[in-house]
């Protein structure tokens, strides 16, 4: 089994797909996904998925993994993602900007810290984002020490 997970709603054949919902790779025609995945409205299934389906996990205790591509200054990095990380960037991002500020200030998972930052243009959520995520390499770092 292989195929997608919608990050936004989207239809394909007539079938109408919402966000974190699976979509069979034979839905989509082969030449839109590379920019169905470039524009954010799909993301490819993780092999955890295919896995946990094959071995008859029960999907509502399966947790989805999408495959995000982040554009950083070192290339794309595909960035494994759970439904908590993307939930938890898209809300602490739809906040005014202090609050955005004082949010990241209490992210324990360097995955929303680099959505956040992906997916904002503010500089100062950007270093906010950064030095967030400098204060956890820190203290787990000072974890392993002891």
């Amino acid at each position: 089994m292989s195929g997608y997970i919608a990050l936004k709603q989207i239809q394909f054949s007539g079938k109408v797909y919402e966000a974190g919902e699976a979509i069979p790779a034979e839905a989509i025609i082969p030449a839109r996904v590379p920019a169905l995945l470039r524009t954010g409205f799909i993301a490819e299934a993780t092999a955890d998925i295919e896995n946990d389906v094959e071995n008859g996990q029960d999907d509502a205790f399966a947790v989805i993994k999408v495959n995000l591509p982040i554009e950083t200054e070192n290339g794309v990095l595909e960035l494994s993602a759970d439904e908590k990380d993307i939930v938890t960037a898209f809300e602490v991002l739809q906040l005014k900007n202090d609050d955005i500020l004082k949010a990241i200030t209490t992210i324990e998972s360097d995955t929303q810290l680099i959505i956040i930052n992906a997916l904002t243009k503010n500089a100062s959520v950007k270093k906010a984002t950064k030095e967030r995520a400098a204060e956890l390499a820190e203290s787990e770092e000072s974890g392993e020490a002891e």
